[in-house]
């Protein structure tokens, strides 16, 4: 795209998103390109639409961007829109007055992101990238059944009820822990199931093994979602005025297991991933757009902020705030999972 059209695209898709009425070649003249005669204007603009860039809703009417448009204008015309200092001291007040837990930081956080963008939040909780054996304890409760208690290096616990045989006192089932702290410490889930169980291996250690890979597998998992009562600001978009719309995004919004596959999908290794529109597998989202950051704890842990708006979104101004929130998240979040 060349450089004149490039400004074209980028002038309609500010003032769409501003009024949210289709744009044509005199507004954009008169508010955005002054140099450019408006019959010029409006042959770019019949090329924009020709090219997929921006559609005319009816044949007197202006201009409005494509999913195609947004995909260029984020990839390639994002302006940058740093955070006020204003925005900024107050956003790092409500994340020092959260309570001492990763509970309350991950609800400041979507609390946060939901008003600072005016759409919805969606957090996944933090997992580790690959979690790691610390200790194994195996507590017996009753004949056939014992409590595994599985520790891993960043300090978080699984536990789970196993089977066990019934002959398994609790002497016994201490030394098959002791056994597999001493020849799996610092492993991984996928590392324990390359391990090689000699003869020599204790009654019920593959057992056991193959319930500390599950229990550590369980701690890599997407974390659960959280989902601000940012709703409100999704229901108040003129884009989800109808209501069998807005209860087709909301039901998939509500499905823990489904958001958190999509976000972690979604995730990038830095910066901010955009889904927009017809780009989301689902049918109910492809009205929507989906900006996700990722947020780092250390070395080793991590999880997601989405935000959840039509099409229409301030892209410039949302990306700048996920980034400072995602930070923010990572630093309170370092403090309490330590």
């Amino acid at each position: 795209m060349d450089p004149r059209k490039e400004r074209i695209l980028q002038a309609v898709v500010a003032d769409y998103t501003e009024t949210m009425v289709p744009v044509g070649s005199q507004t954009l003249a008169a508010r955005y390109l002054s140099e450019i005669s408006p019959a010029t204007i409006r042959n770019e603009l019949a090329e924009l639409v020709g090219d997929g860039f921006l559609l005319q809703p009816h044949t007197s009417a202006g201009r409005i961007p494509t999913d195609r448009g947004y995909r260029y204008f984020v990839d390639f015309l994002l302006p940058v829109e740093p955070v006020e200092p204003q925005v900024r001291r107050s956003v790092r007040h409500a994340f020092e007055a959260a309570a001492p837990s990763a509970e309350a930081v991950l609800e400041v956080a979507a609390g946060v992101m939901s008003q600072l963008s005016e759409n919805l939040a969606v957090l996944t909780g933090p997992t580790s990238l690959g979690s790691r054996l610390k200790h194994v304890a195996l507590v017996g409760l009753r004949p056939g059944h014992a409590l595994l208690v599985v520790a891993v290096s960043d300090n978080r616990v699984s536990q789970r009820l196993i089977a066990v045989d019934e002959g398994l006192d609790q002497d016994r089932l201490t030394a098959v822990a002791s056994w597999l702290n001493h020849l799996a410490p610092g492993r991984t889930a996928d590392e324990l199931a390359q391990l090689t169980l000699g003869p020599d291996a204790p009654i019920a250690g593959r057992l056991v093994v193959a319930a500390v890979g599950a229990a550590l597998r369980s701690l890599d998992d997407p974390g659960t979602v959280i989902v601000h009562d940012g709703v409100r600001n999704l229901v108040s978009q003129p884009e989800f005025g109808d209501p069998h719309q807005l209860q087709a995004v909301l039901e998939v919004l509500e499905t823990q297991r489904v958001m958190a596959e999509l976000l972690s999908l979604a995730m990038p290794i830095s910066g901010v991933q955009a889904v927009i529109g017809s780009e989301n597998e689902l049918a109910e989202l492809r009205g929507c757009a989906i900006l996700v950051t990722a947020y780092r704890v250390g070395d080793r842990l991590r999880g997601t902020i989405g935000v959840v708006g039509p099409t229409r979104l301030r892209y410039g101004r949302v990306v700048a705030r996920m980034e400072l929130v995602a930070r923010l998240t990572g630093e309170m979040l370092d403090r309490h999972l330590v």
